[in-house]
C-alpha cells in the first residue's frame, strides 16, 4: 500500500509537468539526463501506396545522432538515406536534412537535398520539399496518460538504485499531432507531387533503447475524420505501460487507459500483417482498430533494438484509414521466424 501510495506520488509530480507550445517545439539536449535525447518524428502516406518517414534524434555529444530519411513511391520502390547526412546543426537539422518550423504548433518545412540510395544500393540524386500542417492542436501526453496504471506498473517493481535510473527513461516529455504533409519529392531530375494524411511525434529527456523489451505504436486518420496513436510499451526493468488518444471529427480528444496487449497483437507473428487493437478511453467508449501492415522501413536503434515501420492501412470502428504501424524488440530477446 505504502509503494502504490508514493508511486502514485511520484507519477502526479511528473504527469503535471505542462509547457507551453513555444517551449515544447525547441530542442531539447539535456546533458544532466543519463541517455540525453531529443527525437522528433515525420511520417505519411496516401492510398495509393506513396509513404514517406524521416526522423531526427539528438544525443548529445558522448553519443551518435540517430536519423531516417525513407520514402516509397509506388510502382518505382524503395528509396532511403543511408550515410550520415551531416553533423548536428543550430535548430533541427544535420547536414543537408532541415526542418524548418513556419507557425509555431502548426506547421513545420522538411528540407533534404543529396544522394539516396534505392533497394539495390544505387544511388539517385534527391531533393525534398515538403511542408507538415497540422489539423489539431499538439497532443501532449503530460496531460492524459493513465497516472492510476503507471504507478501500479511502478509499485509491482523491487525498488532499487539502478531501477530509479532506469525509470528516468519514462518521464520523457513526449507530444504528437496529425495532419497533412504536401510538397514534392525529385528523384534524379523526375518530379512527384505528393499529398499524404500524416503525423508527427517529438519526445525529450532520458532514453536508452537497450532497457526496451519490445513495443507497438499505431498512428493514423480515418476517412470520416478521427485521429488516433496508440503506443504500448515493455521495458526490461518494468512491466507494459499504454499511452494514447484518439481525436473525433470535432476535434474533442479522449485518451487511451488500455489497449489489447502485444502477446495478442503478436500471438502468431513477431510481425504481424495484420490485427487488431481494441482500445478503452478515459470517456469510457470503446474503438476498435484493425491494421495491416503493407512493406517497412527497418532501423536498429543503437545496435541492437529492432524497429520497423510499416506502411499501414485500417479500418478503425470500421471505417477505412491509413498511418503508420511500428513494432520494435530487442533482437537478444526475439528474433525473425
Amino acid at each position: 500500500m505504502l509503494k502504490r501510495l508514493l508511486s502514485r506520488q511520484m507519477v502526479k509530480r511528473t504527469k503535471n509537468r505542462l509547457f507551453p507550445v513555444e517551449y515544447l517545439e525547441r530542442k531539447h539536449v539535456d546533458l544532466t539526463q543519463p541517455f540525453p535525447n531529443d527525437s522528433s518524428f515525420f511520417y505519411g502516406g496516401d492510398k495509393e501506396g506513396n509513404a514517406f518517414i524521416t526522423r531526427m534524434a539528438f544525443r548529445g555529444p558522448d553519443r551518435e545522432h540517430e536519423y531516417w530519411f525513407d520514402f516509397y513511391l509506388k510502382e518505382i520502390g524503395f528509396f532511403g538515406l543511408k550515410s550520415d547526412p551531416g553533423p548536428d546543426n543550430i535548430g533541427f537539422q544535420m547536414g543537408t536534412l532541415k526542418w524548418e518550423p513556419i507557425v509555431t504548433g502548426k506547421t513545420w518545412r522538411i528540407i533534404f537535398e543529396g544522394t539516396v540510395l534505392d533497394k539495390n544500393g544505387k544511388s539517385h540524386e534527391c531533393k525534398t520539399d515538403l511542408v507538415f500542417t497540422g489539423e489539431n492542436p499538439i497532443y501532449d501526453f503530460a496531460g492524459s496518460s493513465d497516472q492510476k496504471s503507471i504507478a501500479k506498473a511502478i509499485a509491482a517493481e523491487k525498488w532499487s538504485k539502478e531501477f530509479f535510473f532506469k525509470l528516468k527513461d519514462i518521464h520523457q516529455t513526449h507530444y504528437e499531432q496529425t495532419g497533412n504533409l504536401k510538397g514534392l519529392i525529385i528523384l534524379d531530375n523526375q518530379k512527384f507531387d505528393l499529398n499524404f494524411r500524416a503525423s508527427r511525434d517529438h519526445s525529450f529527456g532520458s532514453r536508452n533503447w537497450l532497457t526496451w523489451d519490445r513495443h507497438f505504436w499505431i498512428t493514423g486518420l480515418s476517412d470520416n475524420g478521427f485521429h488516433w496513436t496508440v503506443t504500448t510499451i515493455r521495458f526490461d526493468f518494468l512491466g507494459r505501460l499504454t499511452a494514447g488518444f484518439v481525436i473525433s471529427p470535432d476535434g474533442i480528444a479522449d485518451a487511451i487507459v488500455e489497449c489489447t496487449d502485444l502477446e495478442t497483437v503478436s500471438r502468431e507473428q513477431l510481425l504481424p500483417d495484420q490485427g487488431v487493437v481494441e482500445l478503452l478511453m478515459r470517456s469510457g467508449r470503446n474503438h476498435h482498430l484493425q491494421f495491416f501492415r503493407n512493406g517497412d522501413f527497418p532501423y536498429v536503434m543503437d545496435k541492437k533494438y529492432l524497429m520497423f515501420e510499416a506502411i499501414g492501412r485500417y479500418k478503425f470502428d470500421g471505417v477505412d484509414g491509413l498511418g503508420m504501424v511500428e513494432f520494435g524488440f530487442h533482437s537478444d530477446k526475439y528474433k525473425i521466424k
